[in-house]
């Protein structure tokens, strides 16, 4: 995949990843963050997205992004509990 072809991936399917994002993380800025990471990730994964499931690539690595962000969270606050 070209830079200028993954370029109009991300326009296509921004929105989608950031609605993944932000129903499992309610924060607008964290959202966002993890709307960018999950398209870095996508771009140095490129190829192994399957031809023609870009979509379903794509909100499988947000969902992803969005709950090892929970998990982090979780594991920081346990933390500061045990403390």
């Amino acid at each position: 995949m070209t830079t200028q072809e993954f370029s109009t991936m991300v326009q296509k399917y921004q929105a989608l990843v950031y609605t993944v994002c932000h129903q499992l993380v309610p924060d607008v800025q964290e959202a966002q963050d993890l709307t960018q990471e999950t398209f870095l990730a996508a771009w140095r994964a490129i190829d192994r997205c399957p031809p023609g499931f870009e979509k379903q690539w794509l909100a499988r690595i947000a969902a992803n992004k969005a709950k090892d962000y929970l998990r982090s969270r979780s594991e920081e606050h346990t933390s500061e509990l045990q403390s």
